[in-house]
């Protein structure tokens, strides 16, 4: 059963709610052509369905939640002119004119793209952080793909800033943005670290101290809690805690390279 945890806000006008599915827990992540999953790596289940009314009022209450932007998961769109400037500086670049050239143009499309986050959102930029453009091959399962270990990760928390797990909601966020040409997907666990943690405790496991083995444990816990995942069309963008909240990309299946431009910066509330 869904439970009443991170929500989803929907700044976009692509959104339809057809966008939005659910899978009936988590599987095995199956390895990837010239690279394995690691052996822990979990995705979701490939019977995906609508959501059901319930269901939808659990993840997009009929009011709202007003809270900070690390309460909930932030859907966007950045418009048909910033996607095609965005392409127009980022693209070429990516394909092989350098790195000096590419770390400008990303500068520059990070600029256009914070400046539709803040106006569709109304919350408030406190501090830029960095920003890249990465390409990812058609047809994968996950996006998340460790270069130390060589392995794809599936489901996982990241650990940038390696805070504390109780200390989760200070950490920045992260926007990702589908500037290709097919659709795209984000798949996530509507729980944030704490309700993870608690989960943990209340199956009578020991409630780990890092994010990857608090991961494993969930996951061991909870192999059928649900997993969510939206549809991003080009232009279109998500925004979440990413080191708070279980998520993984997945790519499009008709052979078209899957390029996204990701930022993350500190946000907060509008102030009134």
């Amino acid at each position: 059963m869904l439970l009443p945890g991170l929500t989803l806000n929907v700044e976009s006008d692509l959104f339809q709610p057809s966008d939005l599915e659910i899978s009936p827990g988590v599987r095995r992540l199956p390895d990837a052509p010239g690279a394995p999953a690691a052996s822990t790596a979990r995705t979701a289940r490939p019977s995906w369905r609508p959501l059901t009314p319930r269901e939808t009022a659990t993840l997009r209450p009929a009011v709202p939640h007003v809270g900070a932007p690390h309460e909930r998961l932030t859907v966007f769109d950045i418009g048909a002119a910033t996607l095609a400037a965005c392409r127009a500086e980022v693209l070429p670049p990516l394909a092989g004119d350098g790195p000096d050239a590419l770390a400008g143009a990303v500068r520059t499309s990070r600029d256009r793209v914070l400046e539709v986050l803040t106006r569709r959102t109304g919350f408030v930029c406190d501090r830029v952080r960095t920003a890249d453009a990465v390409v990812h091959a058609p047809g994968r399962p996950s996006t998340a793909f460790n270069y130390d270990e060589g392995v794809y990760m599936g489901l996982h928390i990241d650990n940038q800033q390696a805070l504390p797990l109780d200390e989760r909601d200070r950490s920045f966020l992260l926007a990702s943005v589908n500037i290709g040409f097919r659709e795209r997907y984000l798949q996530f666990v509507n729980l944030r670290v704490r309700d993870l943690m608690a989960m943990v405790e209340k199956s009578g496991r020991e409630v780990p101290k890092t994010a990857r083995a608090l991961k494993n444990a969930f996951f061991d816990a909870c192999p059928d809690y649900p997993v969510l995942r939206v549809t991003l069309r080009p232009g279109q963008a998500y925004l979440v805690n990413t080191q708070d909240v279980l998520h993984d990309g997945a790519t499009n299946d008709q052979g078209m390279p899957d390029v996204s431009l990701l930022m993350s910066n500190d946000l907060s509330a509008a102030r009134r």
